[in-house]
């Protein structure tokens, strides 16, 4: 697989499973053991996945990425990302605040072949929490 396909498989998994809910696409963009590292867990394989996606667009139906930049490298993809939406239910035992948020993060996709075996991701979760209003700054 070329990278500038491996690259367009990237922007689709986000597009299709985080943009659009489209679970289905899963088995068809990630392979069977596939891991996603991300808030300090590890979920592994695709029905996991599916059971955290879905708890993620439950909570913020309208969450949406726009990919800034990727850049391809030996199977390898980096993207950075904005990701946005409201906190319209509980959230990890977090009531829901009907807030909106707007942050960035990065992943970096591990392929095998043209699937996605391993995602690792990164995102500014306390901008998120201060917006939504479930953390608070501290005044000096």
């Amino acid at each position: 697989m070329s990278l500038v396909e491996i690259k367009r498989t990237a922007h689709q998994f986000f597009d299709d499973v985080y943009n659009q809910g489209n679970l289905d696409s899963i088995d068809s963009l990630l392979t069977p053991d596939f891991v996603y590292h991300a808030r300090g867990e590890d979920v592994e394989g695709n029905e996991n996945f599916k059971k955290w996606i879905s708890s993620d667009r439950a909570a913020f139906p309208d969450m949406r990425f726009t990919m800034v930049d990727s850049i391809a490298e030996s199977g390898k993809v980096a993207s950075t990302f904005v990701v946005e939406g409201t906190h319209e239910k509980e959230f990890r035992g977090i009531p829901a605040t009907h807030k909106k948020f707007e942050t960035v993060g990065m992943t970096v996709f591990h392929f095998d072949g043209n699937k996605i075996k391993e995602a690792w991701v990164v995102v500014d979760g306390l901008s998120a929490a201060l917006q939504i209003g479930i953390v608070r700054r501290v005044q000096k």
